[in-house]
């Protein structure tokens, strides 16, 4: 693991020695990088103020208010005024927002996202069944219950379906026991929340999906019981084929819409 790490280091670390033709903000940004890199900045840790890192890396105060404002924008500092800048608590650091609004810019379509998906959760069952705990099992068989019985007993509260959903999705990427793919796999999930959303709301678990929606989350349970990753891939497979035909459904209205907006 240490030579692991190593090798990680020694990367960033010879990257910085590329030909410096950084701006200054980003030498600032690169500063803080590395800093944290080798273990010097750790989480709730203070770093220079203003007029330190300016004199340190030889470049404008407006230089480093800037990096700062960026840095602090993607939550990486905290600044606490009056006391300082502080490395923030790695649960308050996201990537997920400037790569979501990366996707929306880029104008993605479903059919990618959802071959995306597809791939992040087949290598998060894969791990949930190598990791996964009988406390983890047990865990998400009871949110399990909780998003059944709401199902059953109060079909048009779509809200709290819809926040079942999450939390099931959350422990079963924590019972991968790997932070990164957790964290990759819910911003896949973040993506696809707002739809998962208007699916319940309008209705789609009352009719011919909620069968399949109930059975797809039952049979991911099942896989981590069983240590059984073909049971885990069907149950993945039963979940897309519901995106798959909510999309085309989705696809097939705009069509209509833009067709009698023509008349």
């Amino acid at each position: 693991m240490d030579n692991e790490m190593d090798l990680i280091m020694s990367a960033a670390v010879n990257s910085e020695k590329i030909p410096d033709t950084k701006t200054a903000v980003n030498k600032v940004t690169d500063y803080i990088k590395h800093k944290i890199i080798y273990k010097e900045l750790k989480p709730n840790d203070r770093i220079p103020t203003e007029s330190e890192l300016s004199e340190i890396l030889d470049v404008s105060r407006s230089s480093v208010r800037e990096a700062l404002k960026i840095l602090e924008a993607i939550n990486i500092i905290q600044i606490r005024r009056g006391a300082g800048t502080y490395i923030s608590e790695p649960e308050d650091i996201s990537f997920s927002q400037s790569l979501l609004f990366k996707i929306i810019l880029n104008n993605m379509q479903l059919k990618e996202l959802v071959e995306f998906r597809e791939q992040i959760e087949v290598a998060v069952v894969k791990l949930a069944i190598t990791h996964a705990t009988k406390e983890d099992i047990q865990g998400l068989k009871t949110i399990y219950n909780s998003f059944l019985k709401c199902i059953e007993t109060q079909p048009d509260d779509y809200k709290t379906i819809h926040e079942l959903d999450l939390r099931f999705h959350k422990a079963l990427a924590a019972s991968t026991k790997n932070k990164l793919m957790a964290e990759i796999y819910l911003f896949a999930f973040e993506i696809f929340s707002p739809m998962i959303l208007e699916n319940y709301a309008i209705g789609q678990i009352k009719g011919d999906d909620k069968e399949a929606t109930v059975e797809n989350h039952r049979i991911l349970i099942e896989a981590l019981e069983k240590k059984d990753l073909y049971t885990g891939i069907y149950g993945i497979q039963m979940s897309l084929k519901l995106w798959r035909k909510w999309i085309n459904n989705r696809e097939a209205d705009n069509t209509s819409s833009k067709e009698n907006q023509t008349f």
